[in-house]
């Protein structure tokens, strides 16, 4: 992949390790000289470049962890650089690239990834003169030479949705994940815990008890998702996507709550400097034997900009959702979203970020319970890179429905349905070597989600704890 890795046995992929360790602890702490912090990052940097994307992920958070102490060492801050280019963060690569080159401006290797960053930022002059000045120097390997030149696809090109993605035929990158999880759901058919239910007909309320109780399932069950995505820049800063996704869940002991879905995507986007838009389609199809078939269509047209260490971006969408059978339920929506994801305050390894969404769902058919539907929901997340290689990913979302009708004569004397919902999610993950062969990451998800609404029979909440591997390839 980028060039300036070069191989090396494993003793130096543990010795980075030790390294790091002391870096962190006796370079801290002012125990160590100078000659050792300086031999310390030598090796960190002389690591075997990870060519599997698990692997490189945890490569990237060694370095980033002993930045602080690797300041005057050149080669390290270009590895570093380097590997936020390959990550596809060309504005995080030029901090550490040009620091590098600063120390040491004959580096062909921080010059040609520092031209390649400028490159997939809209700025490709950079990475053309360097080409041409390097063309009939017979001491810049051919290889190195070969990535300045324009070709259909270059890793200048940052791919922001296809992470660390391995070159296939005709130019296309490729990326594929597979995630196997186990674990235990306390509410698997999304019900709520009702043994009657109070109708309202003309003559006045009713109880009624339940033959067949509204009870929540559950039990242990088994998820599995797979995607696949490929993308090309046809030139800098333009991406073509494709993908394709394919997950079900499948709980041994509650077979009616099994579903599965089948979603396909592509999307093409422009970047100018700090300016980024995008154009987004897809279709995807769910099904189960409790939950009634449907598709959704979708389009969506987004702007982003990068600022102030942050991105910012806005987007209009549009969704078609065609039920199976029940046709009265179709309906189409339109949505406004801004979102904002920054980098944590002097933690350059941790993110949060913040999401407004507004969207008017309009049913097709006039006969729908509930008429015309107002949505509106808030979100905010955190991820970043915690001690021994782990990761953390949490969100807490929001979000609000209401009906501008009445949902029905008997319930509530037909009061418009109101539903707030409270999602929490929490996502931790490490690398881990299963063999030789292959790496993956070792991943624990935790959901938790309650929903209220002023009719009970829309009342429910539950929690999910899963454990399993994630494969990416």
């Amino acid at each position: 992949m980028l060039l300036l890795a070069f191989c090396a046995g494993a003793s130096l992929a543990h010795a980075s390790q030790v390294d790091l360790q002391g870096l962190q602890e006796g370079g801290a702490a002012g125990t160590w000289d100078a000659e050792r912090i300086y031999t310390a990052c030598t090796r960190l940097a002389l690591a075997p470049w990870p060519s599997h994307p698990v692997a490189r992920r945890a490569y990237l958070q060694r370095m980033d962890a002993a930045k602080a102490s690797c300041m005057t060492h050149p080669q390290f801050l270009a590895n570093l650089g380097a590997l936020w280019l390959e990550e596809g963060e060309p504005s995080q690569a030029l901090i550490w690239l040009e620091r590098s080159l600063l120390l040491d401006p004959g580096h062909l290797g921080a010059q040609a990834d520092h031209a390649l960053a400028l490159a997939a930022l809209g700025q490709p002059a950079a990475r053309d003169a360097l080409a041409e000045a390097w063309r009939a120097r017979r001491d810049v390997p051919e290889a190195l030479r070969a990535r300045l030149l324009p070709a259909p696809i270059s890793a200048s090109v940052p791919l922001p949705a296809v992470r660390l993605g391995a070159a296939v035929q005709d130019g296309w990158v490729s990326y594929r994940e597979l995630s196997t999880l186990t674990g235990y759901e306390s509410n698997l058919n999304q019900s709520p815990k009702l043994y009657e239910i109070t109708l309202t007909p003309p003559t006045g309320p009713e109880p009624i008890d339940l033959e067949s109780p509204l009870l929540p399932r559950r039990g242990a069950a088994v998820t599995t998702d797979l995607s696949w995505q490929l993308a090309r820049s046809p030139e800098a800063g333009r991406i073509v996507r494709l993908g394709v996704n394919l997950g079900g869940r499948f709980a041994p002991g509650e077979a009616a709550t099994n579903w599965r879905h089948i979603q396909l995507a592509g999307s093409v986007s422009q970047q100018w400097a700090p300016w980024r838009a995008q154009l987004d389609a897809g279709a995807g199809w769910v099904g189960g034997a409790l939950n009634e078939p449907y598709r959704l269509v979708r389009l969506a047209a987004s702007l982003e900009r990068t600022a102030l260490g942050c991105g910012f971006r806005a987007s209009v969408d549009a969704e078609s959702r065609t039920q199976s059978s029940t046709r009265v339920l179709d309906g189409r929506a339109a949505a406004l979203s801004i979102s904002s994801t920054c980098t944590l305050w002097s933690q350059r390894h941790w993110s949060w970020g913040l999401a407004l969404r507004g969207a008017v769902d309009e049913p097709v058919n006039p006969n729908r319970a509930g008429g015309r539907q107002d949505l509106a929901s808030f979100g905010v997340r955190l991820q970043g890179a915690l001690p021994g290689q782990a990761r953390l990913d949490t969100s807490l979302r929001y979000s609000q429905t209401r009906d501008r009708e009445g949902y029905s004569p008997l319930l509530a004397d037909n009061a418009r349905r109101h539903l707030k919902q409270s999602q929490f999610n929490l996502e931790l993950s490490r690398p881990t070597q299963l063999s030789v062969l292959f790496d993956a990451e070792a991943v624990v998800q935790l959901s938790l989600t309650h929903q209220s609404s002023n009719l009970p029979l829309f009342r429910y909440h539950a929690g999910s704890l899963y454990a399993g591997l994630r494969w990416a390839w």
